[in-house]
């Protein structure tokens, strides 16, 4: 097997971490008690509007115990509301709240900042390259586990 450091998704895992904990620190330090995981959360109800707690599940790779307690934490703190889906009462979907909305204007100049630092000195065609390879690992992971075959080009 090759050394540890030469395999890609050792640094894909490090990064994650790494990025989880700088942009929970950078929160912290502005005053705003919001964890990697609910940023997700926020990021997903802002770019695609209301969500059910299954679709929220799906994109980011929890499962739905985890989201559940998640949006029971995120309730508690204001972010988002639960409500039913007018054409279907049973089905739920979480939104985020005025207070959620209103955290945008604040933690995405604290993301950007964390992203143009992590990027700095890499050219825009390598971070188009990097893009485009882990969508590719992700596709293929994804479809190995559907017992789909994978062409192995990127996308």
């Amino acid at each position: 097997m090759k050394n540890y450091e030469q395999i890609p998704l050792h640094w894909v895992n490090r990064l994650s971490f790494l990025t989880r904990k700088t942009l929970s620190q950078r929160f912290e330090e502005n005053e705003h008690s919001v964890s990697a995981e609910e940023w997700a959360i926020l990021l997903i109800l802002w770019t695609k509007g209301e969500q059910t707690p299954s679709a929220l599940a799906e994109v980011t790779f929890r499962d739905r115990t985890t989201i559940t307690r998640l949006i029971d934490q995120m309730v508690k703190k204001g972010m988002v509301t639960r409500m039913h889906d007018e054409k279907d009462r049973r089905r739920v979907l979480i939104k985020a709240s005025e207070a959620g909305e209103a955290l945008k204007g604040d933690l995405v100049p604290i993301a950007q900042d964390m992203i143009s630092i992590a990027t700095q000195g890499i050219s825009p065609q390598d971070i188009e390259t990097t893009v485009k390879t882990l969508s590719a690992m992700t596709h293929n992971l994804l479809a190995a586990d559907k017992g789909e075959a994978t062409t192995g080009e990127t996308q």
